[in-house]
């Protein structure tokens, strides 16, 4: 037996389990990285891009913007892989590991101080290239310090530490009672920067790979140019493929949208869409911030209540807020016929009874017709009894709106979705390894893309409302677009000797992480196209399954067999 072979029947070592520890909570940090923004993203977007009177931007906008951080991040953690894998194979794991997290820590943390969404979109992409790295340098670590025989069970391991993250994130707002808003999103910045720390440890505890000592005694490797030369460039190309399809269904519309998707719906919002238009002989074109101005709207209710500050009580937060929004591009001339809505939306901790909104339309703004109210943007047009509770008067402008019955928001909504989601999570990354263990690594890649695209097409297509089964169904969806997570570190690693290793995993990762950066960038598209509507873009994306569906057949069988040397 070799210097740099592991024993495959002895007892575990303390230093294999110190390795253990250590990469487990570096995945498990990775994964706190990766909730962080689905549940900050949104509300720190809107802080940074409402206008200085105070006026939110339109959902579309956001979702344009918030489809950037996504795609920031997978770039960023597609460069860390390449990067920080290359220098793993060229300096070692250990260094190179502890070097990624002080990276992602640090570039988190700075995200407290931004002041506009370019700068958390940098930031972003920066925190991602450490956390990137991170991934490919672990897994290599692990496979090659513990016996070929649990290699499953490490494969599970490994995708469900990131979800235990994923888990911890979504968990703390709710646990200490504090929802994560636009006024206060910034402080879960500070809770992204604690993971540095790992990094002392590492390098105090863990020793360097063996096998990978073994290997480069040899020479230094090239390991870029050999996983792309004529025998290993077959099983580089079909990596990235592989993980770009698990990738392209996460970040583009499962984990990188659903919590977006569920805040949306939880509750608390009710829309009143018109068609409207500009009087064919108004003197100037209207301003599209005259047309968002609420400065004249006013919602009452039976009870406390009300959209109007109250000066006796200046730090107390409005249990209505209102919005409105259009569709225009630019200030509208005279004579131009556009879509204009009006959002309440109740923030307090009681649902509202009798609820009233009085506006008044912008002066040579005219409504030509009652389109719809809902809190769907894909809902029925407005039927003959919602049009008796919608009142204007030609005169003065005035429009009255009575709402009736309003629930409140679910501030948490977002919250437990993550957590549903990553509870399945953590049983599909186990799930996923096990059946490439029992039925090979083939089958159960098609099974996985299957059960993915039915699934999926479920929840996007059929459930359009946050409630209990909108709960049981993102749970099972987390659990099989998750699975891939336990399938790709037990596959991964088999298509790659060890001198090569570190870079091959991170090459076909995060290439697929460049992929998925598209797959969001068209996601942000397709909400522009589709108004918002969040379910019918992430029901185009995760057709991608059908892709993998197809790949999978001319991949290698590797079931049975030891990591190539």
């Amino acid at each position: 037996m070799s210097e740099g072979t592991v024993p495959q029947s002895k007892p575990l070592t303390r230093t294999q389990w110190y390795v253990l520890i250590a990469a487990f909570l570096g995945w498990m940090f990775d994964g706190l990285e990766m909730g962080l923004f689905p549940i900050v993203g949104r509300p720190a977007l809107q802080d940074l891009m409402q206008s200085p009177t105070g006026l939110l931007p339109s959902e579309a906008a956001v979702g344009e913007w918030y489809s950037y951080l996504v795609a920031a991040f997978l770039l960023g953690a597609a460069a860390g892989g390449l990067i920080f894998g290359w220098l793993g194979d060229r300096v070692g794991r250990v260094r190179t590991m502890a070097l990624s997290i002080i990276i992602y820590a640090g570039f988190t943390g700075l995200c407290y101080f931004v002041e506009a969404p370019w700068q958390l979109a940098a930031c972003r992409f920066l925190a991602a290239v450490g956390m990137g790295g991170e991934w490919a340098l672990g897994v290599a670590l692990i496979m090659e310090c513990w016996p070929d025989r649990l290699r499953p069970f490490l494969a599970g391991v490994i995708g469900a530490a990131a979800n235990v993250g994923f888990l911890t994130i979504s968990l703390i707002p709710p646990m200490l009672g504090k929802s994560v808003e636009v006024d206060s999103w910034r402080w879960m910045m500070i809770v992204g920067a604690v993971p540095g720390a790992l990094a002392f440890f590492i390098l105090a505890m863990i020793p360097e790979s063996e096998k990978w000592k073994e290997a480069v005694k040899t020479g230094a490797s090239k390991p870029l140019r050999e996983i792309f030369g004529k025998r290993l460039a077959k099983s580089t190309l079909l990596g990235i493929a592989f993980a770009s399809v698990a990738l392209i269904g996460t970040w583009g519309a499962v984990s990188g949208f659903l919590p977006v998707w569920a805040d949306q719906l939880a509750g608390g919002d009710l829309v009143l869409t018109f068609e409207a238009k500009v009087r064919d002989d108004a003197a100037v074109p209207i301003k599209r911030v005259d047309v968002e101005s609420t400065k004249n709207a006013l919602v009452t209710e039976d009870g406390p209540g009300t959209s109007k500050e109250d000066p006796n009580r200046p730090d107390e937060k409005l249990k209505y807020k209102v919005a409105r929004k259009h569709n225009l591009k630019e200030d509208a001339k005279p004579g131009k016929v556009f879509e204009y809505k009006i959002k309440v939306t109740n923030q307090g901790r009681e649902p509202g009874k009798n609820v009233v909104l009085t506006d008044r339309f912008p002066d040579d703004v005219i409504p030509t017709g009652l389109l719809k109210q809902s809190s769907d943007p894909a809902a029925d047009p407005a039927n003959e009894e919602l049009k008796k509770n919608v009142t204007y008067d030609p005169e003065s402008h005035e429009l009255v709106w009575t709402i009736a019955k309003l629930d409140n928001k679910d501030p948490f909504a977002k919250n437990w979705i993550q957590t549903v989601l990553s509870i399945g999570a953590i049983i599909g990354c186990f799930t996923g390894p096990l059946l490439g263990h029992w039925l090979g690594r083939r089958p159960a890649y098609f099974l996985l893309c299957a059960s993915s695209l039915v699934l999926c097409g479920y929840l996007f297509r059929y459930v359009d409302t946050y409630n209990a089964w909108f709960l049981i169904v993102t749970g099972g969806v987390g659990l099989v677009t998750a699975s891939f997570y336990g399938w790709l570190p037990l596959y991964l690693p088999e298509l790659f000797p060890t001198r090569v290793r570190a870079t091959g995993q991170g090459v076909s990762f995060n290439s697929g992480r460049i992929l998925a950066a598209v797959g969001a960038l068209t996601m942000g598209q397709l909400l522009l196209a589709f108004d918002g509507d969040y379910a019918r873009a992430c029901a185009v994306i995760t057709l991608v399954y059908l892709v993998g569906m197809v790949l999978i057949w001319f991949a290698p069988e590797t079931k049975g067999k030891p990591l190539p040397e």
